[in-house]
């Protein structure tokens, strides 16, 4: 996977699917302990896993004015999509929203401010490799970095979710080392490889049946749900890699290319057929049929929305954090 080829951007295509999917349960309060655990362990974990990997396989900052650029863009591409966001859908209590989402992310989009943060961490980590020369110089401080944020969660500090940061930053962090060290990786035989994976997706299809992969209950719980995620997120990254291209595949891929788009947009569209808020079990007929008509629904006003935004340049910036079309 260090070429960019169909199989990462497919992987991004399935976890948005997952993300729209687990939208359209939990904003029509119809999630079930099973499905939703699968959902909840992987997308997410699944995003951070690709640009953990992007940023330790890709080109590395090599001097300050580099890493000022690099930042630059990736505030315009994380930050400004997540401010304006905030700014739309808060219209009339903008302040009062800037204060609770600083303290609460998950309160706006999240992940874009956490993606921030990681490759800030990254690339600040990138700068003072290069300036001491020596690859295993970027671990101390990255890993310094984390640390931190631990040791303020556990003092009981909320500015910027340090909770959150903990949660995800394992994920990025061993992608990280895999797409800096792809050596380690090609040492082991790849039948090893394969069979590992698809042991690692039944013992994870086992514990989603039998345990809560959703509520964190404690560290001990946490460590469950992390094993679990990486369990099922290997899996399914194998699961692509040996998948022969096909039309299916492709698709996915160019699916894949418009996650940042679907991601801002798509929630606001999960409840649109349920006005009333009208609770349905998942797993009646009504509650099958409902869920596949809200995903639709949702899908084609996304799309809608998206192909709109994209021709007005200024939306385009303010709330995809991109250019000219072609540019990020």
């Amino acid at each position: 996977m260090r070429e960019r080829n169909e199989s990462l951007d497919c992987l991004k295509g399935i976890a948005i699917l997952l993300v729209m999917f687990g939208h359209v349960q939990v904003h029509n309060q119809m999630t079930d302990p099973y499905v939703y655990d699968v959902i909840k362990s992987l997308q997410m974990p699944l995003f951070f896993l690709i640009s953990g990997y992007l940023a330790g396989a890709g080109e590395k900052i090599q001097s300050l004015e580099r890493y000022k650029k690099r930042m630059g863009k990736r505030a315009v591409s994380y930050l400004l999509p997540f401010f304006s966001w905030l700014v739309v859908q808060h219209i009339t209590f903008v302040p009062q929203a800037l204060r609770t989402v600083l303290f609460q992310l998950d309160y706006g989009l999240w992940f874009l401010m956490t993606l921030f943060l990681f490759t800030w961490l990254a690339y600040t980590a990138q700068l003072i490799q290069v300036k001491l020369g020596k690859d295993w110089t970027f671990w101390p401080p990255f890993l310094g970095g984390f640390l931190l944020v631990l040791a303020a969660y556990l003092a009981g500090v909320t500015f910027l979710s340090p909770s959150l940061l903990i949660i995800y930053l394992p994920y990025y962090t061993v992608a990280y080392f895999v797409g800096m060290y792809p050596r380690w990786i090609k040492k082991i035989p790849f039948t090893v490889q394969r069979t590992a994976a698809y042991a690692g997706g039944l013992i994870f299809l086992g514990m989603a049946a039998a345990l809560d992969l959703v509520t964190v209950t404690g560290i001990v719980m946490l460590g469950i749900q992390t094993i679990a995620s990486f369990l099922g997120c290997v899996a399914l990254i194998r699961l692509v890699l040996d998948w022969r291209d096909n039309q299916i595949k492709t698709r996915l891929a160019a699916l894949g290319q418009y996650t940042l788009e679907i991601y801002v947009l798509h929630y606001q569209f999960a409840a649109i057929l349920n006005p009333d808020r009208r609770i349905y079990s998942f797993w009646s007929l009504q509650g099958l049929l409902y869920s596949m008509a809200a995903f639709l629904v949702m899908s084609i006003l996304t799309a809608a929305g998206i192909w709109l935004m994209n021709h007005i340049p200024i939306l385009r910036l303010l709330f995809f954090g991109k250019g000219q079309r072609g540019r990020n």
